[in-house]
């Protein structure tokens, strides 16, 4: 169904622990459904009313549950205060609780000395006659275009950013863009297509209280079974479903009748605070006709070209999406719901994007090796998302850290044998 990454669990474990600590992760160590017992700085965010309900109804059902990990403060930390619960964590924390990389990491490598330029907006990676990567060139705030040179080049732009540079930074040295002559700069493009079933209660489960966040996780049918008909499976996590805006937003198939005025104030009154989401995050496919690609015409406002994705969700995924909101359905019922509704596949849940740059030993089938150095550019690295060779059903972006991390780690222990550009 896919290749194997040429690192392992045990590769990245020790990164995996220094990036929860990094970030002052909350979270409960001793989760089943993880390889071993994975410790945290700081103990788990309550899980709240409707966590308590959920967790009897997979009780019920015999299904794995766990209080779910957040990288947001359970008490005070440091410069960060605890957690107050109020559900604002994707629109910004006003507590400063939660673990954003401008709390995290921002702040101490401006303290250790680095420069950071915001408002830039790189347009290509410029390289020698040697092919080596010699900086990059940008448009700053001001629309000026400058050059950054650099002895190594750090790419993290992501799954749909970094092949747009790597295809916009082709040159007579390298064609076909950079660091591209596998052929799979901007291929097997993966998301993680989603899923929810809210189920309503009769009972106040105070679900307008944070964090968004996940209360609860289950990890119940994660793994492959072909009695299923699908392959691979799917992370579950429990939400709430916020304030009357926020609630509102879920009602997709509610008439406009009942989403204004009275109508407005009657179906708050219903829902409000009384329903719960078990959201569903399937494992998506690597498939190479799911792409990044250059569009020939349309660019941005600095003139560098667009990127176009191109990406069809497979049979696989829907029948996956069926079948786990199926099983959601079941879990809501037997924590006592008097009514579900199936929010389908969601059109914009392309958050989590992966798999453009992918790692591999072999320069023919990948575009950087298990370091995230290019097979092509010796003083290139992609440390992102796009570097997953798989896309796992699991939020990506301790995955990530922890791959940057370790690639980082390398490139100092192997500084003095490091090709740089002079």
């Amino acid at each position: 169904m896919a290749d194997d990454w040429p690192l392992t669990y045990e590769d990245l474990r020790p990164f995996y622990d220094e990036v929860t600590r990094d970030v002052g992760a909350s979270g409960l160590a001793g989760d089943p459904a993880y390889p071993d017992d994975h410790e945290f700085p700081l103990p788990p965010l309550p899980i709240g009313t409707y966590g308590l309900r959920a967790a009897r109804g997979m009780d019920k059902l015999g299904w794995h549950w766990w209080p779910a990990p957040n990288a947001i403060a359970s008490r005070a930390t440091g410069t960060r205060d605890g957690c107050q619960r109020f559900g604002t964590c994707e629109q910004g924390c006003p507590a400063g609780a939660k673990g954003s990389t401008d709390v995290t990491h921002w702040r101490e490598a401006v303290r250790l000395g680095a420069h950071l330029v915001t408002g830039a907006r790189v347009s290509r990676v410029t390289t020698n006659a040697q092919g080596l990567a010699t900086g990059a060139e940008y448009v700053d705030r001001s629309g000026v275009t400058r050059h950054q040179a650099a002895q190594v080049v750090i790419m993290a732009a992501n799954t749909i950013g970094t092949p747009r540079l790597l295809l916009n930074s082709a040159s007579s040295l390298f064609a076909d863009g950079l660091a591209n002559s596998s052929g799979l700069v901007g291929k097997r493009l993966m998301m993680h297509p989603y899923a929810s079933v809210i189920g309503t209660y009769d009972d106040d489960l105070e679900s307008w209280l944070g964090p968004l966040g996940q209360s609860l996780q289950s990890m119940q049918f994660y793994e492959s079974d072909p009695s299923r008909g699908f392959l691979r499976g799917a992370k579950w996590h429990l939400q709430p479903t916020g304030g009357p805006v926020a609630r509102h937003w879920w009602d997709r198939g509610t008439p406009w009748t009942e989403q204004f005025g009275p109508g407005f104030h009657s179906t708050t009154d219903r829902y409000l605070g009384r329903s719960a989401e078990w959201g569903i995050i399937a494992e998506d496919l690597p498939h190479e006709h799911n792409r990044v690609t250059l569009d020939p015409a349309l660019t941005d406002a600095d003139g560098i070209p667009a990127p176009r994705m191109t990406y069809t969700v497979d049979d696989n995924t829907r029948r996956l999406l069926a079948w786990h909101a199926a099983r959601a359905v079941e879990a809501h019922e037997a924590a006592g719901a008097i009514s579900t509704e199936i929010v389908g596949m969601g059109r914009d849940s392309g958050w989590h994007m992966s798999g453009t740059a992918r790692m591999g030993d072999d320069a023919a089938t990948s575009v950087v090796d298990q370091y995230g150095r290019s097979h092509d550019v010796p003083n290139l690295f992609i440390m992102d998302g796009s570097v997953f060779v798989t896309s796992s059903g699991v939020n990506p972006t301790a995955t990530i850290m922890a791959i940057a991390l370790r690639a980082t780690r390398q490139m100092t222990k192997n500084r003095r044998n490091q090709k740089v550009s002079s």
